[in-house]
């Protein structure tokens, strides 16, 4: 019997049927879109993201005919940038923003769909997928752009091109930075294929894994739109490769003939600390009250704070530490401390001791930890300047607790889980020797507001206060952080549209970006023919301004002057040693990585006149030695001239001197046979 008998109908009903089906669907998402204020917004965000964002990049990129032509015949290079940049972040924005809209008229529609945990879980999820999702569609491109401290970027070139050639941090070179910051970057550059974007790309993964723990953590303490700010804020953190204090006032370069204004943080460096504060979010979110306090903490939640915990060993031991102290505290304020205690910790070891056997570096990198604190130690020297930079974040981030204090509802709970959090935040930031922006800060907001707002006896203004510190607080770390992705989209596009520089022809610099690129060390000696012309050129030299104590082209310029200095004399085999905060030549020249290089030497953080390696263990595998006569931390290169040059000079046969560098060449032979252990102390 055919199906047109079984329906009455004849053959092919159901089909017809079908295809009804969708045309009417079809049909009322039109009429949905024409009539519904939602559907204008879907409707001009869709232009926005895939018409008009497509078409200004095409144009940037050259692409001819309409409407390419007529849009670069109306914008200059750098203004199509501007726009470009500004669109893409609309597309990202406006996804984000139809997102919380849709969300807000569905639970207005359907009040009993985020009252349980898994729902609210679901939702808060959704949204770090969301963003994830997002960032990589419209804004990331496998392309990085360095205004500021380029040479602490270098140093993960330099990890990735080590591990990349079998070596392994703290076994093979010697570095108190975890593996969780050098092993995820190398993994994002091996997809990628190259440097440029593997830090940003690195840090999507991290902070999906972040916000997913913060969605689960929230879904049991906090409503889902503050723990969706939260989880926001950690993925603002984590992701945009740009400092978060603000770095050497501003300075100029010139594009295309115009001056440009550099006043962005653009850089790889100490992209730890970002990952670091991010992960501290649901670490100390866990410290708010769960909504039943009676019962002890699930082992899904131990399990999720016990890997965040894992992930900060792995990353810095000032972030462990903070941790630690969260994971006590959490324990303590709940039922069942001595369980909470065992399971947290037995699932925290384990996964310590899983991903040391993995790398093969646990006992390694415990032994440089130990070494880098007996450099940098306990820093209290700057705690009083820290809390004058800070006071106002401070003070919003405790103002809902002012609010539960005045009303009478504070208890020793809450003073215990917000002064442990205020504490701990202080301790990070002068460890890892921060100025600003103590970013964990907002979980003491976050804590207040709920806790005010689950009391039902505080009257409405009281709530609204509380709700209203916690929003400004959240709200100046937002835009602050969303409007680095502007700045970071149109730094990229600006400086694809420039000229190449010199370093552009470096294969290790493809798809990396020093928009500073000015050198005025020749410009203001050299080039000067006469005393007016050498005046003039100081003078101009100073309009450049710099960020720090070279400008990113001038160190780049010493880069390439190292570089050609080495080309003749390096064999094939053989290292290259620098004495500096990172050793750019192996992965610049595609050499041989040196085993027992340190990865990264820094006055009184690393190493110091009291405590340096043994000169025999340092330059046991190094051909070439490299000392920077012109550094961007000159007291690191001047205390490694005092420390190492007179023991390099008794053996090594070949001491040269350029303008940015002095090299040592052809080791004795007596070097090599006695190689002491790569951490070994004078």
């Amino acid at each position: 019997m055919s199906t047109g008998e079984i329906t009455g109908g004849k053959p092919g009903s159901v089909a017809a049927t079908t295809r009804q089906g969708w045309l009417s669907q079809i049909v009322g998402a039109l009429r949905f879109l024409a009539t519904d204020r939602f559907g204008f917004l879907v409707l001009g965000w869709g232009l926005v993201a895939f018409a008009l964002r497509p078409a200004l990049l095409a144009a940037h990129d050259g692409v001819a005919g309409w409407p390419y032509d007529n849009i670069r015949a109306a914008l200059d290079p750098v203004a199509l940038a501007h726009t470009a940049s500004v669109i893409q972040w609309a597309a990202y924005a406006g996804l984000l923003a139809l997102a919380v809209i849709g969300h807000l008229r569905y639970a207005a529609a359907h009040p009993a769909a985020f009252t349980s945990d898994g729902s609210r879980f679901r939702i808060a999820a959704a949204y770090a997928l969301l963003l994830m999702a997002g960032y990589l569609a419209f804004l990331w491109s496998p392309v990085s752009v360095f205004t500021i401290i380029t040479h602490d970027s270098l140093i993960f070139f330099d990890s990735t091109y080590r591990i990349s050639n079998g070596l392994v941090p703290s076994s093979d070179f010697p570095t108190a930075l975890g593996a969780a910051q050098l092993y995820l970057p190398a993994w994002a550059a091996w997809v990628i294929g190259g440097y440029g974007g593997s830090i940003e790309l690195a840090s999507v993964w991290v902070a999906l894994g972040l916000g997913v723990a913060c969605a689960a953590i929230g879904a049991q303490r906090m409503p889902v739109a503050i723990t969706a700010l939260l989880l926001g804020v950690v993925f603002l953190v984590t992701v945009p490769a740009a400092m978060l204090e603000r770095w050497g006032g501003e300075s100029q370069t010139l594009v295309n003939g115009e001056t440009e204004i550099l006043a962005d943080n653009l850089s790889w460096a100490m992209f730890y600390n970002r990952w670091g504060w991010a992960a501290l979010i649901p670490v100390f979110m866990v410290l708010a009250p769960r909504r039943d306090r009676s019962a002890a903490p699930p082992i899904a939640e131990i399990a999720i704070l016990a890997a965040v915990l894992t992930f900060l060993f792995w990353l810095k031991a000032s972030y462990f530490a903070a941790g630690l102290g969260a994971a006590v505290i959490y324990a303590f304020l709940n039922p069942s401390m001595w369980r909470t205690l065992a399971i947290g910790g037995g699932m925290t070891a384990a996964g310590i001791l899983a991903i040391g056997l993995m790398t093969g570096n646990l006992l390694a990198y415990l032994n440089d930890i130990m070494l880098a604190g007996k450099v940098s130690g306990a820093r209290t020297d700057s705690i009083l300047g820290l809390l004058r930079r800070n006071m106002l974040e401070m003070l919003f981030a405790l103002a809902p607790l002012g609010v539960l204090l005045a009303v009478g509802r504070f208890t020793w709970r809450d003073g215990l889980a917000a002064g442990f959090m205020l504490l701990a935040s202080m301790f990070v930031i002068n460890q890892n020797g921060q100025l600003e922006n103590m970013t964990a800060l907002i979980v003491i907001a976050a804590y207040g507001a709920v806790r005010v707002m689950g009391e039902p006896e505080i009257n409405r203004i009281a709530r609204i206060a509380a709700a209203g510190a916690f929003g400004m607080l959240t709200a100046s770390q937002v835009l602050d952080r969303g409007m680095v992705l502007i700045d970071q989209a149109y730094a990229v596009l600006r400086e694809e549209a420039r000229e190449p520089a010199p370093w552009a022809a470096v294969p290790a610099f493809r798809n990396i970006y020093v928009p500073e690129r000015e050198s005025m060390f020749n410009r203001a000696i050299a080039k000067s023919e006469t005393p007016e012309a050498r005046i003039h050129n100081i003078w101009l030299s100073g309009q450049y301004g710099r960020r720090q104590e070279l400008r990113q082209g001038e160190y780049m310029e010493t880069l390439l002057a190292g570089m050609e200095d080495l080309a003749p004399v390096v064999k094939r085999g053989e290292t290259v040693t620098t004495l500096d905060m990172t050793n750019p030549f192996p992965f610049l020249m595609n050499l041989r990585a040196p085993e027992g290089g340190w990865l990264t030497l820094h006055m009184n953080r690393t190493i110091s006149e009291e405590v340096h390696p043994a000169p025999e263990a340092m330059f046991a595998d190094a051909d070439h030695v490299m000392i920077a006569k012109m550094s961007m931390v000159q007291s690191t290169a001047d205390l490694m001239m005092d420390l190492y040059g007179p023991w390099l000079d008794a053996n090594y046969g070949e001491r040269v001197e350029t303008l940015y560098w002095t090299r040592w060449s052809h080791q004795k032979p007596a070097l090599r046979t006695s190689i002491e252990p790569a951490t070994q102390l004078r």
